[in-house]
């Protein structure tokens, strides 16, 4: 059976310490701690089994776990527009399913891996008890049984004894988890966050911390392979875990040092929407603190910001990032519709007239959006309208203009206006979110102090809230 077929969706049920949405990780369904009020999230009860029915655990399994996925693919072939209540029929059709071949294989003398795919059957009917004990039994059964089903095994042990607060025993199956292969980083993510939530529940936060710090690991090399907003979503959860275990056990330098550090991955990523968090999350901690403290620590293994993909450039001749290697490069993101930007336009003209001879570029960059001003416009009467508006509020630095959100998703841009500050080595060191006067003074701070440092030899470096929403074009 390919590896695929059984990473399937864990929804945690863990305390949501920042108010965040419960995440998602990979590799065997699971409800929420707390129950969902729809019938669709119950149990399913097994209908009468077809004792006839010769197929072996394995395939009975495959047939329930393939079940949506084939419906689904014909709806698809068939253009059939989505459909929320059917598509909780056939995950509940699923769940009967699953149900009914569990209660064909309960009737039988099952030993080994049956055991195992049997309790795979109970977790996809949410019938968690019996899964649990499915488990335990495979795993007492089968004490040489390795690789996969070892791990989901264990995996669903962690997590259903994590609920009930049979701590002790989540703790010793993560711990075989943790020592044996294949692990997935999504679903160490998972199983670590169900220890952490079990233990602030009782209020045991010397062995959560552990359990945080193995979060916010996973949560990196789980980030890797997401896409910009499941991955910052992740990472700040998961500091987010980790500086509130720490501020339990009242380590308030440890639990800003956490932050500290999201923020620093949020500068080399880049990503401004995880800059943002990471600063929402400094001033939970504490209030009084200044976020935009400079630092003269850089982030290690560093690279180079994505490059700009422009379709149209205003007063500026096409370029790189890598080609202004040795200058200061500001990245404004902005639009003509979002009047927090054009709070800014003054400050950008000044630090333009005050530094473009000091070596400060600044590129404003925008996206067509098809419209302005009310006016539904064509490609050239929009790029005829940018003319104008660089003219009308008199902004002396260049434009590049995207005909997509490939820019806002590549820097994780969600909210404008947002800047990139890149130093003469070609790395993000500041980052500013807003229009605000706080986050002006230390983008000011910053410039000059970029400014000042040489073209090279820069070891010493700095590495380091939003006013209007991304419109969509």
């Amino acid at each position: 059976m390919k590896r695929s077929k059984l990473l399937l969706f864990v929804l945690l049920g863990f305390l949501t310490l920042s108010n965040s949405a419960p995440a998602q990780s990979g590799r065997v369904k699971d409800a929420a701690a707390t129950p969902l009020t729809t019938d669709t999230n119950k149990p399913s009860e097994a209908k009468p089994a077809d004792l006839n029915d010769s197929r072996t655990a394995a395939q009975l399994f495959e047939d329930a776990d393939s079940y949506s996925q084939k419906k689904f693919a014909e709806f698809e072939k068939r253009k059939m527009p989505y459909d929320q209540r059917l598509e909780e029929k056939i995950k509940q059709e699923q769940r009967d399913l699953a149900a009914q071949h569990a209660g064909l294989l309960a009737g039988r003398k099952l030993e080994g891996q049956d055991v195992y795919y049997l309790g795979l059957l109970y977790n996809l009917a949410r019938n968690f008890d019996a899964a649990l004990e499915a488990m335990r039994r495979f795993l007492t059964e089968s004490k040489s049984a390795t690789g996969e089903p070892a791990q989901n095994a264990r995996a669903i042990i962690v997590i259903q004894a994590a609920k009930r607060g049979l701590l002790p025993e989540a703790e010793a199956r993560l711990a075989e988890y943790a020592q044996n292969q294949p692990q997935v980083p999504d679903d160490r993510y998972a199983l670590e966050n169900w220890l952490v939530s079990g233990y602030f529940k009782t209020k045991d936060y010397e062995h959560a911390l552990p359990h945080a710090q193995e979060l916010w690991q996973a949560a990196r090399l789980a980030g890797k392979k997401k896409g910009s907003s499941a991955r910052d979503a992740m990472l700040s959860e998961a500091a987010t875990q980790l500086s509130e275990t720490n501020l339990k056990l009242k380590k308030k330098d440890e639990a800003v040092a956490a932050v500290q550090e999201l923020r620093a991955l949020a500068l080399s990523l880049p990503s401004g929407n995880l800059y943002k968090l990471a600063m929402r999350r400094l001033l939970q901690i504490d209030p009084t603190i200044d976020p935009f403290k400079l630092s003269d620590r850089t982030t290690e293994g560093a690279g180079a910001p994505p490059e700009l993909l422009v379709d149209e450039w205003i007063d500026q001749k096409p370029t790189k990032l890598s080609d202004l290697r040795g200058q200061v490069v500001l990245l404004d993101f902005w639009a003509p519709w979002c009047g927090p930007c054009r709070v800014t336009f003054p400050r950008l003209q000044k630090w333009h007239e005050s530094y473009k001879d000091k070596g400060l570029v600044i590129l404003g960059v925008t996206n067509f959006f098809g419209d302005a001003e009310g006016k539904q416009l064509t490609r050239p009467q929009e790029l005829d309208y940018l003319r104008n508006f660089k003219k009308t509020f008199r902004l002396p630095y260049g434009f590049a203009i995207a005909d997509s959100e490939e820019n806002d998703r590549n820097y994780a841009v969600t909210s404008i206006p947002m800047t990139f500050l890149i130093d003469r080595r070609g790395l993000v060191r500041f980052i500013s979110a807003g229009s605000g006067e706080q986050e002006n003074a230390a983008l000011n701070k910053m410039i000059k102090k970029l400014i000042d440092e040489p073209v090279s030899g820069t070891d010493g470096a700095t590495r380091g809230n939003g006013d209007a929403q991304k419109k969509s074009p």
